[in-house]
This record gives C-alpha cells, structure tokens and sequence, in this order.
C-alpha cells in the first residue's frame, strides 16, 4: 500500500552558467592626451611665418610694407621656432608626415641652393656662391624638422629610411667639409668649417636615433672616431712635417705657416669628432658620467634660460657692432682686429662673472643635499672620475654659450663680402675655453664644500669678482710705478683674465700666458678630489 505521506520536491539545478563579472583587462587603455597648445603655437607660428615671408618679400622687392625687414625676420624666426616645437610634440599622423614633408622640402632646396654657382668679373665659375647663408638655413631646418618627425615616426620602414637620410648627408657634408679643406685653405673657411660643423650634427642624430647600443649606431659611432682621428693626423701632420723637411734642408724654400689658422681649426674639428665618438661608443666610466652630467644640464630649463640669454646678448652686440662700422667714413678707418670692438665689452664679462656660479651651484651640492653623492662614491667610480665627469659636462656647455659669438662673425664674413682678421678670434676661444676651465673648477670646489646651492653661488662670485678685481690691482699697480719696475704687474698680468683676453685678441698663442689658468685649473680639481676623499672616509 503506497504511503500518503507529504514528500518534500526539490527543483533541480539550474544548467544555465550563473552570471560572473567581466573579467579585468589591466591596465585600461588611457586616451592620449591631444596636444592642445602646441597646436595653438604651431598655428601661431604658422601666422608669424606667413607675416614675415610676405614682409620681406615686400621689401626685398621694394614695396611698400608696414613691417620692416628686421621685424620680418624676427617674425619668420619665431614663427619657425613656434613651428619646431609643434613638430616635436605633435605626434599625428597627418601632422607628423606634413612636417616630414617639410623637412624634406627644406633639404632639397638646401642641396639645390648649396650646388649653385656664379661667375666672378674674370668668368671665373664660384661653386657654393649661395650656400651661406641660404643652403645652410635650408640645411640646418632640414636637420630640426627630420629630427622630429623621426622621433615621433612609429612604421619601421619610413623611420629606417629617414635615419639612413641623416646619416647620408652628415657622412657627404663631413667629408666635403675635410676634404675640401684639406685641399684649399680659401674653401676652409668659411665652407669647409661650416660643411664639417653641420657634418657633425646630422652625424650626431643619426647615431642618437639609432641608438649607439645597436651595431649599426656602434659602426657609425666608431666611423665618427676614425675620421676625426684622420683629420687630426693631417692636421698634425702638414703642420709639422714641412718646417722639419726645411730644417733637415730637404725642402729648398721655406714652408708658410699651416697650423694658423688651418692646421688649429682642422685639429679642433677633428677633436670635435673624436671626442663625439667617444661620449656616444665608449664605455668608460668618466665618460658614461659625463654623458648622464651633460643631459642633467639640458633636462634643467635653466640651461635653455642661459643659451637664449646669451643668444640674445651676441646678437644685441652684433647689431651695435655692425651699426658702428657702417658710421665709419671709410674701411681705411677701421683697424684690425676689428673684433676687438665686439668682443671686449664690460656687459658680456658681468654675464659670465653670474653665469658661472649658476652654473657650477648645484654640481655637487645638489646630490649632498639629496643624498645621491653617497650613493655615487659607494660605486665603482672614483672621485676623480665623478669630478672629472661633472668638470668636463660644465665646460662643454660653458664653451656652448659662446658659440652664438662666433657665428655672428661668419654672418658678417659672408654678408659683407669683405675678408677680415679671424685668427684673434680662433687664439680668443682657445683663451676662453682655458680661463673657463679655471672658472669652473673654482666653481666645483666651492660646490663640493656645502649642501646649500646659494651658499656655493655666493662663494663662487666672490671668487669671480675677486678674479675681475686683478685687472683694476694692474692698472693701478702699473700707473703707480714706471713701467716694468714692478714683477707684480707681470704677476697681475697673468692673474687678470681681462688681460689675458686682451692679449689674445692680438692673434698670437703665446704658451706662458696659458700656463696660469690651466695650473688653476688642476689645483681646484685636486682640491675638489680631496673633499671628495674626506667625505668618504667620514
């Protein structure tokens, strides 16, 4: 009989999965950020640009025009400077390529322009009449927006294909540059010194965006050595050797002197190469540092502060220098070395009596104070391989500011068309750049004894105003005493880097007057070392 008992049912099981969230995919896909104000400054400098081309198309043309030709220019310079930045930072594809075109367009009026020639009064053919300075505008433009657009190039083969373009016309300008310069010293300068200057630079970025740690780069790299060294030996060589041949009576007549001003710029560019060689290939550890000190340097905005306001300064003092020789009567009326007047002035020695402690402030005080100089000593670096790294990265970004200097000379070369004296400019540099050395080290020093970035500033422009205050000690010393009754105007001499400037705008290298700034030089470096030592072992 069946039982009528109550029996609990149960449902069975659903067969359908129970629901489950959407598993995670981290990390989400973040939107880049579109770049708003570059955008707005490209198209900023895109008006400049049209503005100035236009003005001085007007005025070129002799046409009425609201803006002047120093405005135009001014307007057309911003404006490109506007356009660089926004190639940079603009990674688009259509904007990236538009530049890329650009920098192309820029190239090949650059080459065109650079190919050609002109006659003289004798029918005598000119080549590279127009290379400055419109083929190497044209160059030096290519070289900026190339940069750009490779840098932000994502395809492999546009990207592989612009660098062996840099990479080709760095290897063609730096041997025309060499070669030509070797052959002719009238092609030397100013052509081949700006052909090998521009060589170096495309050369430069195309080891940089290869990257030296690749075979290609590392060849590369290493080829910039080779030709530098080559270019030293030759230098070295057609400097030396035909003034032996004459002494050992070889030779008949007596050679003319190579070594200034060609051999000295052939041996420098060669200097350049090799030593651009070494801090891109090298794996030494003052040179691995060097490379970290010098990019610390440009990572700071205060470096990009300093290299404009120097920029602006040479130009201002070009401006008055050119308007000065144009109220001259006549060329007879100007005396050589005219750059004298350009050179020596009381405004760029103030300048550089506040960049050196501004620069030299935070080199060793900064990683104190942030405790990351402890950590550098306890590596397997020495102290003269941490002062030595950060004394060379200053020195070479100290030379840097001056070039504007320079270049505003080989403007007035080219521009005017008249030759003039420029070898107290080459034996003004070599000065600097040892009268440099002595003012940073002094600057090391001070900045390896404290913590306080303020506190090595003030002591490093005491010791430049200290420094300046020879040459008043000098005059005063000489006006006081019949002249060369006193050894201590002789000693003042030397002191006094005003003097020693001075002097080596006469265009001559005399040795004794190095021997003081470079004697300096190495005593703060030793002295630097051994606060190093000190702290160390505390």
């Amino acid at each position: 009989m069946p039982s009528k008992a109550i029996t609990e049912k149960f449902e069975h099981a659903s067969t359908s999965d129970p629901w489950r969230p959407a598993r995670e995919s981290a990390p989400s896909v973040v939107r880049a950020q579109d770049p708003t104000v570059a955008r707005w400054l490209g198209l900023s400098g895109l008006l400049l640009v049209t503005v100035g081309s236009v003005a001085l198309v007007a005025n070129a043309s002799g046409r009425a025009s609201w803006v002047g030709p120093v405005g135009a220019s001014l307007c057309s310079v911003a404006g490109l400077a506007l356009l660089l930045f926004h190639s940079a930072w603009d990674a688009d594809l259509q904007v990236r390529r538009m530049y890329g075109v650009l920098g192309f367009l820029w190239l090949a009026a650059g080459i065109v322009v650079s190919l050609i020639w002109a006659t003289d009064a004798n029918g005598k053919v000119l080549f590279g009449t127009y290379f400055l300075p419109y083929g190497f505008t044209c160059l030096t433009l290519a070289l900026f927006f190339l940069m750009s657009f490779t840098r932000n190039e994502t395809e492999p083969a546009w990207r592989k294909t612009l660098v062996g373009v840099l990479g080709g016309v760095g290897l063609a300008l730096a041997l025309a540059g060499f070669v030509g310069g070797n052959i002719s010293e009238n092609f030397l300068l100013p052509y081949g010194l700006v052909l090998t200057v521009l060589g170096v630079f495309y050369l430069w970025a195309f080891v940089g965006l290869q990257g030296p740690d690749s075979d290609l780069g590392h060849r590369a790299g290493v080829a910039l050595g080779v030709l530098g060294l080559l270019a030293i030996l030759f230098a070295l060589g057609r400097s030396v050797l035909p003034p032996l041949f004459f002494s050992w009576r070889w030779l008949s007549t007596r050679p003319d002197s190579y070594f200034v001003p060609s051999g000295l710029i052939l041996l420098s560019l060669g200097l350049a190469y090799a030593g651009l060689s070494a801090a891109l290939c090298s794996d030494n550890r003052t040179v691995v540092l060097f490379r970290r000190e010098l990019a610390a340097l440009f990572y700071s905005p205060l470096a990009y502060i300093v290299l404009f306001s120097f920029a602006v300064i040479s130009w201002w003092f070009f401006w008055q220098f050119v308007a000065n020789l144009y109220r001259t009567v006549s060329l007879e009326d100007i005396m050589e070395p005219i750059i004298t007047r350009y050179l020596l002035a009381w405004f760029p020695v103030i300048c550089v009596i506040i960049t050196v402690p501004v620069l030299t402030m935070r080199l060793l005080s900064e990683e104190h104070r942030t405790g990351t100089l402890e950590v550098l000593l306890t590596a397997p670096v020495g102290e003269w391989t941490v002062v030595l790294s950060k004394f060379l990265a200053a020195l070479v970004f100290y030379l840097m500011i001056w070039a504007p200097w320079g270049l505003c000379l080989l403007a007035l070369r080219v521009e005017g068309g008249q030759p003039f004296e420029y070898r107290p400019l080459l034996s003004f540099y070599l000065m600097t750049a040892c009268t440099g050395a002595a003012f940073l080290s002094m600057g090391l020093f001070f900045s390896s004894l404290t913590r306080s970035q303020i506190a090595a500033a003030v002591l490093t422009f005491m010791g430049m105003l200290l420094l300046t205050a020879m040459y008043f000690a000098k005059e005063l010393l000489a006006q006081s005493q019949p002249t060369g009754a006193s050894p201590w105007v002789a000693v003042a001499t030397h002191i006094s880097y005003l003097d020693l400037w001075i002097t080596s705008l006469l265009g001559e290298i005399t040795p004794k007057f190095y021997v003081f700034p470079i004697s300096v030089t190495v005593l703060w470096l030793f002295l630097t070392t051994k606060v190093l030592e000190s702290r160390k072992w505390r």
